[in-house]
């Protein structure tokens, strides 16, 4: 069957219809009414209610718009019912939106009205027997973050409360102790949404500098507390079904801007592009806000002790959705509507609020209640969490092996070690036979071990399944599973967007991953504190146990249990007496040393015991040493506090990454850190990559001797005897040609140990970092003889300036040196005559600076524009950039200059050029600045089998220091073999291919251009480019071709040389929730351009290409999507060769039609599909969802001289599957008048 639309009269009647369908498919009913979920009850049945009550909140937001009567008289209300219902086991939350804009300074006019503004807000902490907490919201943070400081100080003032606003400092995060039962979390989630470039202040006071290490501190503050009930507040939710979300009512649609005027039509299209988009930054579907969403919510995800508390609506809801509960009280002004979606959801626009009462069990009674006449009404209510434990904390285990005194275990059961030839040809050898080995281990009876031992919390670790234990004197021990966990790693490391857990379960890809842990030897752990003893190392000392399932484990025997552990201490307080330790009673992170090191100078890391420790890191081949997996000891010494380094999680000591496979996938830069462990070192720069930046920080102050020196006291220590003594510890089942092969490599290290450190040494001295205090410093930089720079750093003080720090570098060594002021006023003198070869950034930081340069030549000085700082250079080729830019202002430590070199084999296939094989190459260079980088070149290439055309493209990206601007330049090139399309100008031009064959519509086409410009990256989703073009083009002339017919509409002047140059710029949005398989989003995209022909110069034309996109689901479970996607062209005159002119046709638009088959002046396509997602599988490789789609596609051309009228479709369906929501890959087949097409490929296009 055929379909041809004749007049666009019957096309628009069916396109109305389409549209008109959509739109009530689309149209959500949210209202001001209480509504409650299908299957869903307005008040479930009490459940443990005999339990007793230990702490109420009361959740309440949007107080800053109560203006009117009728809300006023609700605050009075609200008022009353806390003083008579609360109690000292109350906390009172006021999530957001609680002042105008904040509070501006004592000095402002403005000041007085901003009190007054806040009275019905301190009239409820006076009525409030318990705590009330402020949460700042989005009106808090448009009075700017100073606004916020003054706001925090009033609070504390009038109220008496150091906490009153949370977080304090204007950071992201803070834990508000409650009792034994729960605990407050939190979040300012509008500090994450914020543009920070433009607050030079952010973060000066906080520990937590980037959001990443939000995320961090999140699930690190949940997993310590999931004993407890968790509320976490945060005025923005990670679900809503209000405006916000995206559902809005019959009177929205009407009046979409309020007023009396209706627009309808009108308004739905606004508010679906509004919702589609993410235009406006404080809707869910925003670029910011649905990257915090989705990393909270998969945060969430991961606990069952979480209610997510927030604002921002101007209602009440409640939702329950894939183990999120997510409470919404924002109804004390400015009612807005809502909607109940899916069974077990709660909405309603009326004033109120909600009411949390956590019990005893840990159970918790969520009740929401509405102002009406005067009073509250019980609207709804539910228990939450029904003791999140299970019930399972008390139950009995009779396990028969508790009675044993060793048991026989392997890591792994045996059928998964045993692997083909070709298998392990291609995965190498591994340690396989090792995990597969049985062992005999001591049976561990935790009640009598050590005591007495009772697990409190799992570990919150990215591979390791671990629980914390505890003894009858408080000390901390670590129960670690010798079996890694797949699923933990594919959340926490790969997943962070996306919850996972246990998908891969019984699928391909959690055996590989299996299979690739092999690469790491499961008992080296064991050996590695008798040679820490050798070389005066601190560690723990772990001892390998089978530990049974048993009823002091409870609730996780679930998870643990009948498998062998790893039971070491765990580095923390309490351990004066374990000399493994050093005595000491404090034991911190490295984030917390960080932190230390940064506020005063008396705070020091003993650079020699961390050298030995990373020099014994290196003889292992240990390429996993971030900053987590260290735990410092305190020392106190005269003056001066000392952190002296406790290893830990050596996992990857003597990694065996072997087979031919395997070893070219390890050359990826994701993966270029994990080397195997052979008698040469690899590159010291990969192999050190997770330890470079912690290196590079804390030795600053290591000379190449001192590197040398301790090495070679280590080696001398690390003989063979005590190489025998430690390997001597090994299960005795183990003890095989792999351990002797690890000693043989171990020595060969050993032995060439004096000539790598020097290759290290270099890597670390290339590009010098240093840093000062958050306290007044003077930076003394002298230029020396032969281009070395000495640099002195002061701690200036009352009673005068004390030397900290004093070292010179090389010019043979040293390319850059950056110094980092960091808080407080600091001085920056730079001085000497000599020839300037290290070029010196020189970084103010937070405060006022001052800069005094006289040898300018070859410094650059950074600070915050908004600040007064004093710049006083000398001489030439200095320059001073000032910049509220935060990634370049702002001091970490993890932030080291790389590079990232890749290049991958590129396959594609069409039915125009067949099989195309090609490759693709990035280079991505970081040094200075890395927001994103410092400068990004990628190459790509394709040969096509079908026409013997070769293809390549660059294009190059270089950031600007100062804005978010970068320069670009791109470049093409095509042989004379490659070919484009080319059926005749018009919009009913013949279809020869089944008469002629398809080569005689190709036209061969040799092209070169160039395109340098800028481009202009925002922080929400959109970008603009502006560009100068140069191209030069020839056609290739063949008889045989339509090209070459006398009837083409062609001119001979075709197949001369061409050259053109023009001018285009370019803007671009796009926003989709799920990129690769989206089911909200929006997309445009829009050229505007002019060509002229450099030889012919009368021959230009201007020219105008728009696309536009469009998703959204119709259905309540969001499984039936409608995506839509117009695309328009033309060309302002005639002045332009067929390759420039507007064209439909290809997998792109028309798609029954092949690319380029309608030629004209102007084009138009609209593009339709309904998408339906069927459901999910484990395809034996990758968790998938699967799918079909339908899609429908009309266009059509404009030539002048032609009369034509009609508009071409084509139809078709097609299935699709995606992977974890990261790739999606479709298939379908369309038809046209022209016959039927494959269309196939990754990702939908639109």
């Amino acid at each position: 069957m055929k379909i041809f639309f004749e007049t666009p009269l019957k096309l628009s009647k069916i396109a109305v219809v389409l549209s008109l369908t959509s739109l009530l498919g689309l149209v959500s009913c949210a209202t001001l009414e209480p509504q409650y979920g299908t299957k869903n009850r307005a008040f479930s049945q009490e459940r443990n209610s005999n339990q007793k009550i230990v702490h109420t909140y009361y959740l309440a937001g949007n107080l800053n718009q109560a203006n009117n009567t009728k809300e006023q008289e609700h605050l009075e209300a609200f008022k009353q019912m806390l003083s008579q219902e609360s109690d000292k086991n109350s906390t009172l939350v006021l999530l957001g939106n609680n002042t105008k804009k904040g509070m501006p300074g004592t000095s402002s006019k403005k000041r007085k009205k901003a009190e007054d503004g806040l009275a019905s807000q301190l009239g409820l902490v006076e009525s409030n027997k318990g705590t009330t907490v402020f949460i700042n919201g989005e009106s808090e943070w448009q009075g700017s973050y100073e606004g916020i400081k003054n706001l925090d100080k009033y609070l504390v003032e009038r109220t008496g409360n150091k906490k009153a606003l949370l977080p304090r400092k204007v950071c992201g995060l803070e834990r508000l102790k409650i009792n034994d039962e729960t605990v407050l979390i939190v979040i300012d989630s509008q500090w994450y949404i914020e543009n920070w470039d433009n607050h030079p202040n952010i973060n000066e006071d906080c520990d937590i500098k980037t959001r990443e290490d939000f995320f961090e501190e999140v699930r690190g503050e949940i997993n310590k507390n999931q004993n407890k009930v968790v509320v976490l507040a945060m005025y923005h939710p990670v679900y809503s079904n209000g405006n916000h979300g995206g559902k809005f009512s019959v009177q929205d649609h009407l009046f979409p801007l309020g007023g009396s005027v209706p627009l309808p039509v009108i308004g739905s299209i606004y508010n679906y592009t509004r919702q589609m988009s993410g235009i406006n930054p404080q809707d869910l579907q925003s670029k910011k806000y649905n990257e915090l969403n989705k990393r909270i919510r998969t945060i969430a995800q991961m606990y069952t002790n979480v209610v997510i508390a927030s604002g921002h609506e101007h209602n009440l809801q409640y939702i329950d959705r894939g183990g999120v509960k997510q409470i919404i009280s924002g109804a004390m002004s400015n009612l807005t509507p809502a909607r109940a979606v899916v069974e077990g959801d709660f909405s309603a626009g009326v004033f109120g609020y909600s009411k949390l009462e956590i019990r005893e069990d840990k159970s918790a009674k969520l009740s929401f209640y509405g102002y009406q006449d005067g009073g509250y009404t019980a609207l709804y209510s539910t228990v939450m969490l029904d003791n999140f434990g299970g019930g399972k904390e008390n139950r009995s285990i009779d396990n028969k092996e508790l009675e044993q005194q060793t048991a026989q275990a392997s890591v792994y059961p045996k059928q998964w070690t045993e692997k083909s030839k070709f298998y392990r040809f291609l995965w190498g050898e591994h340690y396989r036979n090792v995990y597969g080995t049985p062992i005999t281990a001591s049976v561990a009876d935790l009640t009598t071990l050590k005591g007495g031992l009772t697990p409190t919390i799992s570990g919150g670790g990215n591979q390791s399944m671990s629980l914390r234990l505890v003894d009858k004197e408080g000390k901390e021990y670590v129960m670690r599973g010798v079996r890694k966990s797949v699923s933990r790693f594919a959340q926490t490391a790969v997943f962070k967007d996306h919850y996972v857990m246990n998908a891969f379960d019984n699928t391909w890809t959690e055996r590989f991953i299996y299979d690739f842990y092999t690469t790491s030897h499961p008992y080296t752990p064991f050996i590695l504190d008798g040679l820490a003893d050798k070389i005066g190392m601190y560690h723990t000392n772990p001892e390998l146990y089978y530990v049974p399932k048993q009823s002091v484990l409870g609730r996780f025997n679930d998870n643990y249990g009948d498998e062998l552990y790893m039971i070491e201490e765990r580095p923390s307080s309490g351990y004066e007496d374990e000399v493994s330790f050093g005595n000491v009673s404090n034991i911190i992170s490295t984030t917390d040393v960080i932190a230390k090191l940064r506020k005063d100078e008396k705070y020091e890391v003993d650079q020699t015991a961390y050298m030995r420790a990373r020099i014994f890191d290196m003889l292992i081949g240990d390429w996993d040493r971030h900053g987590d997996q260290w735990r410092w000891s305190e020392f106190t010494e005269g003056d001066k506090v000392i952190y002296r380094p406790v290893p830990r999680d050596r996992d990857q000591a003597f990694a065996k990454i072997d087979g031919a496979l395997l070893s070219l996938i390890k050359k990826l830069p994701p993966l270029r850190h994990m080397q195997n462990y052979t008698e040469d070192f690899a590159n010291p720069r990969w192999i050190n990559k997770t330890a470079f930046p912690l290196d590079q920080y804390l030795l600053k102050g290591t000379s190449l001797e001192d590197w040398l020196r301790e090495a070679k006291d280590v080696v001398e220590k690390l003989d063979d005897e005590a190489l025998d003594e430690a390997f001597s510890k090994l299960p005795q089942e183990v003890l095989t040609k792999e351990v002797e092969e690890i000693k043989r490599i171990f020595k060969a290290r050993r032995s060439k140990i004096d000539t790598f450190l020097p290759k290290y040494y270099k890597q670390l001295r290339e590009y010098v970092i240093l840093s000062g205090t958050d306290k007044k410093e003077v930076f003394d930089i002298e230029r020396l003889a032969e281009g070395n720079v000495r640099v002195k750093q002061y701690r200036a003080k009352k009673t005068g300036e004390e030397l900290v720090f004093d070292k010179v570098y090389n010019a043979t060594e040293t390319k850059e040196i950056w110094v980092y002021g960091l808080n407080d006023e600091d001085t920056f003198k730079v001085s000497g005559d000599e020839k300037a070869k290290i070029k010196i950034r020189l970084i103010g930081g937070k405060n006022q600076d001052t800069f005094l340069v006289d040898n300018a030549s070859k410094v650059i000085v950074y600070d915050y524009a908004d600040k007064k700082n004093e710049v006083k250079m000398e001489g030439s080729n200095g320059r001073t950039i000032l910049t509220n830019k935060y990634d370049i202002n702002n001091f970490n430590y993890e932030r080291v200059p790389l590079n990232l070199n890749m290049l991958l084999p590129n396959i594609g296939f069409n039915p125009e050029d067949g099989v195309k094989l090609g490759f693709l190459y990035s280079s991505t260079r970081s040094k200075f600045i890395q927001d994103p980088y410092t400068a990004k070149h990628v190459l790509k290439g394709f040969y096509s089998f079908n026409t013997k055309g070769l293809e390549a493209e660059y294009k190059g990206y270089f950031p600007n220091a100062t804005n978010d601007w970068m320069f670009t330049i791109g470049g093409r090139a095509t042989s004379p073999n490659f070919a484009v399309n080319y059926y005749g100008l018009g919009n009913e031009t013949y279809y020869f291919d089944k008469e002629k064959g398809k080569d005689y519509k190709r036209v061969r086409i040799e092209s070169y251009s160039v395109s340098p410009g800028y481009r202009y990256e925002g922080k929400q989703g959109a970008s603009f480019e502006a560009n100068l073009e140069y191209d030069a083009l020839k056609v290739k002339h063949q008889t045989d071709r339509y090209i070459t017919d006398d009837v083409n509409g062609v001119d001979a002047k075709v197949f001369d040389f061409q050259q053109y140059g023009g001018l285009k710029v370019e803007y671009n949005y796009e926003q989709y929730n799920y990129p690769a398989n989206p089911t909200v989003g929006f997309g445009f995209n829009s050229k505007l351009g002019w060509k002229m022909n450099l030889e012919e110069t009368k021959q230009n034309f201007a020219y105008l290409d728009l696309k536009a996109s469009f998703l959204h689901y119709i259905d309540r479970g969001e499984r039936l999507v409608l995506a839509t996607n117009f695309t328009y062209q033309t060309r302002f005159n005639e002045n332009y060769d067929f390759y420039h002119a507007a064209t439909i046709g290809g997998n792109a638009n028309l798609r029954g039609f092949r690319p380029e088959r309608f030629t004209g002046k102007t084009s138009f396509v609209q593009t339709t599909d309904l998408r339906f997602n069927a459901g999910q599988f484990t395809a034996g490789f990758l968790p998938m969802s699967y799918g079909f789609y339908g899609g429908f596609d009309y266009g059509r051309v404009w030539q002048p001289g032609e009369s034509s009228t009609k508009w071409h479709n084509s139809y078709g369906a097609g299935l699709w599957i995606s992977a974890v929501e990261q790739a999606t890959l479709h298939c379908s087949f369309f038809n046209s008048v022209d016959g039927g097409r494959f269309v196939f490929g990754l990702g939908f296009g639109f």
